[in-house]
């Protein structure tokens, strides 16, 4: 490995989901149960920790949404068009959790 790269092993990936200054998620597509949430999401919440966040939201995605914006969500998902005004998203195949998406959730202005 070149030396300069070396500088990158630093970080690893809880460093990277702790600390990113923004929130978001990982969740299974075929159930919609959130696997993973970041700080940011647990902030914005108003959440103290990940167990309050998850019986908060039910543990799945759709505890996340307006029941009104659910349909339309799914099916941004389901067209991997993955981008809106609040979110931007990437679904890919996991060898251990099947189709994942990826979530980056977009602060409105009143939240920045």
């Amino acid at each position: 490995m070149v030396k300069e790269g070396r500088a990158q092993q630093g970080f690893n990936l809880r460093d990277l989901a702790v600390n990113l200054p923004g929130a978001f998620f990982i969740y299974r597509a075929d159930d919609g149960k959130i696997l993973f949430a970041n700080r940011e999401l647990l902030r914005i919440t108003g959440c103290s920790s990940m167990e309050v966040f998850i019986e908060f939201i039910g543990r799945k995605v759709k505890g996340l949404l307006a029941p009104e914006d659910y349909a339309e969500a799914v099916e941004s998902c389901d067209q991997q068009v993955g981008d809106s005004d609040d979110a931007v998203g990437h679904m890919v195949k996991n060898p251990y959790f099947g189709e994942i998406y990826y979530v980056i959730l977009s602060p409105k202005p009143e939240q920045k």
